[in-house]
């Protein structure tokens, strides 16, 4: 019971803390293309906060509740490398793709580096990049899935290194994908490192991190810790209650310091417009206007949109994602595919030149004026 106050006293007030730095996003929402990915990183705390709290409440249910927010984390690498590229091009990507071209190759990290060639600094570097994200967005659900079809058939056993449960192996798979995709980011960082320094970006990094750290491999430390028997079962608790349950109690703790950190590393300030020293966006309509406004924007909070495009781009074969002005079957429309496009307009707007043919308004026409002896039957 008195874990259950302290973890929801914490929850509460990581909730509270970073619903308002969302709010002052939503608030001076004028860099939407930058700021949909931001908001989607700080959603981060509440669903953690709320999920790990529930977690806490309802034991048996915890591996269930869990599943949203496992595949949440997993979304909120690719909304960080999104954030990057919206930095380094303001939302425009073929602006990052030009830069590349003057960049020499970027090197693996070690031990890599021995083995493997440097990389080419092109749009097939920005797409690796983002295959790499992408996969743990994809590969965490699934994941979450099979655990929880694991669980319902009791071969799960969180917390459990016996090689004969379910949850070594998910664990493994998940530590590869996710260690993937941090790689692509360090690569990324290493490559653009010079041109992202005024934005910060070891902050915002770290911010990613500690909460995917926290969420994985506190889990498995404690999990380690049960099997030498330091953390066992207490009351009516089994080990995998306790196991559990304490890493959801340390979640909802960390989750405070991590909104605060949001605070300075995602800080709204800068994205404020002012007129003769006064907050344009703060002096419009009333607390309730702004509450609506923030409200109407909330679809743009986790840059749902930005995710499917990427995705298509990057998704091999066809497999293809609806999305806005896009529905699958329709042909991808490539640059080659633009400019070809933009000379067959010109040429189709260009004056026609005189035919010595008739053409069917022509007949029609002549149809209208001799009714009795008519060119075109239609």
């Amino acid at each position: 019971m008195i874990a259950w106050i302290i973890a929801g006293v914490f929850s509460a007030l990581a909730v509270l803390i970073s619903l308002r730095l969302i709010w002052q996003h939503n608030r001076h929402f004028t860099q939407p293309i930058i700021q949909r990915k931001i908001l989607g990183i700080l959603w981060i705390v509440p669903i953690f906060s709320i999920d790990s709290f529930l977690s806490l409440r309802f034991k048996d249910a915890a591996v269930y509740v869990d599943m949203f927010r496992d595949c949440y984390e997993g979304y909120v690498i690719y909304l960080f490398l999104g954030l990057m590229i919206a930095y380094l091009g303001k939302g425009d990507e073929a602006v990052v793709i030009e830069e590349m071209k003057d960049m020499p190759p970027v090197s693996h990290t070690f031990p890599f580096n021995y083995f493997l060639p440097p990389i080419e600094m092109n749009g097939e570097f920005l797409k690796r990049c983002k295959r790499g994200a992408m996969q743990f967005v994809i590969l965490k659900p699934v994941l979450t899935i099979v655990a929880a079809i694991c669980e319902s058939k009791g071969v799960y056993d969180q917390g459990s290194f016996d090689v004969k449960k379910g949850y070594v192996y998910v664990s493994v798979l998940q530590n590869f994908s996710i260690t993937y995709a941090f790689y692509v980011l360090v690569l990324f960082y290493l490559a653009f490192k010079t041109k992202l320094k005024p934005y910060k970006p070891i902050g915002k990094f770290i911010c990613v991190k500690f909460v995917l750290f926290m969420s994985f491999w506190q889990s498995v430390l404690i999990a380690g810790l049960a099997m030498i028997n330091w953390i066992h079962e207490i009351g009516s608790y089994t080990t995998e209650n306790v196991s559990t349950g304490l890493n959801n109690f340390l979640l909802c703790i960390e989750m405070v310091i991590t909104a605060i950190a949001h605070c300075y590393a995602f800080g709204y300030e800068e994205y404020v417009q002012k007129e003769n020293g006064l907050d344009i966006e703060a002096d419009e309509g009333s607390s309730a206007s702004l509450l609506t406004s923030s409200l109407l924007k909330l679809k743009e909070n986790f840059a749902f949109e930005d995710a499917v495009k990427d995705f298509n781009e990057v998704a091999p074969g066809r497999i293809l994602l609806p999305s806005a002005g896009f529905t699958p079957g329709a042909k991808v429309v490539t640059k080659s595919d633009s400019i070809g496009n933009k000379a067959r307009e010109a040429e189709l707007t260009r004056k026609p030149k005189e035919s010595k043919y008739m053409t069917l308004e022509e007949m029609l026409d002549i149809d209208k004026q001799n009714p009795e002896n008519k060119l075109f039957e239609l």
